[in-house]
């Protein structure tokens, strides 16, 4: 499914971690002729860099300054996506205000080139509020556990499905209640439950809703 859109389409998917976000955002872009941009993939990425330069994750100045320097437009995806001390410390580092606004600012300029399905966790609430549709995807955390179990099993990791799952709640609790851009639906958002859905599902349920705007 392609169109020609005449006004520029913003399409904001957000949800928590594991909820599926980047597969879904990045098909339903690829169907719509229209760019994919992954913000998960820019907060990896100054979480690498802190990692690699030695910044603590409550250094907030440091990070900031990293981030406020960091072009994020050569950033598709981080080298470090699947390292663990990445995905244990990302949370912490997403939670700083000085490198949300860095950020921030950066996926605005982003997303003011053209069309695009941008998915995070505050896309729809403070990125692109005016989007032109707004999905919060979601998920039990024990559904959303189970997939990241599996995805480690793909690629031969060792785990502890008991603990992916802590993780998955710690990075929760962090996400909904930051100060800054907390993890919420935006009011105006559809709201997807994809416990018993498959992708493909939740792709037609977007693409329907966006074939209404």
């Amino acid at each position: 499914m392609k169109a020609d859109y005449e006004c520029t389409l913003t399409l904001a998917i957000d949800g928590p971690a594991a909820s599926g976000k980047s597969v879904v955002g990045r098909e339903v872009a690829r169907r719509l002729g229209i760019r994919f941009l992954d913000t998960g993939a820019m907060y990896r990425a100054i979480t690498l860099a802190s990692i690699q330069q030695g910044v603590a994750a409550d250094d907030a100045c440091k990070l900031s300054s990293l981030a406020a320097c960091a072009d994020m437009r050569l950033v598709t995806h981080s080298n470090g996506d699947r390292l663990a001390e990445v995905d244990a410390s990302v949370s912490a580092v997403s939670a700083v205000s000085g490198v949300r606004t860095a950020l921030v600012a950066q996926q605005r300029a982003i997303a003011s080139d053209g069309s695009i399905v941008m998915c995070g966790r505050d896309i729809g609430t403070v990125v692109l509020p005016d989007a032109s549709v707004k999905v919060f995807l979601t998920a039990s955390a024990e559904v959303r556990a189970a997939r990241r179990a599996a995805e480690m099993q793909q690629r031969q990791e060792t785990f502890d499905t008991r603990q992916v799952l802590a993780a998955l709640q710690r990075r929760d609790k962090i996400d909904r209640e930051r100060d800054d851009s907390p993890l919420r639906p935006a009011a105006d958002a559809l709201v997807i439950c994809s416990d018993h859905l498959t992708i493909e599902e939740v792709v037609c349920q977007i693409l329907a809703e966006v074939s209404q705007c």
